[in-house]
């Protein structure tokens, strides 16, 4: 699944597909290349001094935890305003698990991402749409495309690759509603906030093989999200050429 996000020009991500061949192999080089980065995760980790590091997470956790349940608000407020500042969401998802392990760390981590992505997108509905529409103004085609898919929308554009910013100023941009925004968002994230989470607690298992089940299972994630992403993408560049062309025969 492919996009040309471009400040400089609208994406081209949800566009109606031409009919030239895509190459076969494609998708699974992209397995095979995500299925060894991830074997190479897990022996840089077990091989390298970053092991004492990582076992050090497992103190951090006792100290957090035995601080009481407080740990955790103040925690989804502290990913709200790193997101909102534009940190990468994955990178804070991955720490969450080491630090909380694999559950409490992906909803601590999605929650303040939620929050701050939501913060993100009210700011710029409300008090950065002119700069940004004087700024880019050919990000109001892509903005265009989403009000009108709803939750879906929301969740695709969130499959695309771009910053998080991008992504909620194009969503900030559209008519999309506060409630589609919303529930787009957090669901549209759990696809990469997942193998993320898992990376992040399989890092810090005591043994490799261990270690190599949660990023399987992580590889295993992605290969699936693909697939399903794939199909939801083209049904959705099909109800975009339709709704074209009924619009054309219309006028």
């Amino acid at each position: 699944m492919q996009s040309t996000a471009d400040v400089s020009g609208a994406p081209t991500g949800l566009e109606p597909e031409t009919n030239s061949p895509r190459p076969a192999g494609g998708s699974f080089w992209r397995l095979a290349l995500v299925g060894l980065a991830l074997l190479a995760a897990a022996m840089v980790v077990h091989l390298t001094p970053i092991r004492a590091w990582l076992a050090d997470a497992e103190k951090i956790r006792a100290r957090l935890t035995g601080l009481g349940l407080w740990v955790y608000p103040v925690s989804i407020v502290a990913v709200t305003v790193l997101v909102s500042c534009g940190v990468p969401r994955l990178l804070l998802c991955a720490l969450g698990s080491v630090v909380f392990g694999l559950w409490p760390g992906l909803i601590v981590t999605q929650l303040g991402a939620l929050l701050g992505n939501y913060i993100a997108f009210l700011v710029i509905r409300h008090n950065g749409r002119a700069w940004v529409l004087n700024r880019w103004p050919k990000l109001t085609k892509w903005a265009d495309m989403i009000h009108d898919h709803g939750i879906a929308g929301v969740f695709l554009v969130r499959q695309l690759p771009g910053h998080a910013m991008l992504l909620n100023t194009c969503l900030a941009l559209s008519h999309v509603k506060h409630v589609d925004f919303l529930v787009g968002t957090l669901l549209g994230a759990l696809p990469e906030a997942i193998p993320a989470a898992l990376v992040g607690a399989g890092m810090v298992k005591a043994s490799m093989m261990d270690s190599a089940g949660y990023l399987a299972l992580a590889g295993a994630v992605v290969a699936v999200i693909w697939i399903a992403c794939g199909y939801m993408l083209r049904s959705m560049r099909q109800r975009i050429s339709v709704e074209e062309l009924e619009s054309k025969d219309g006028g």
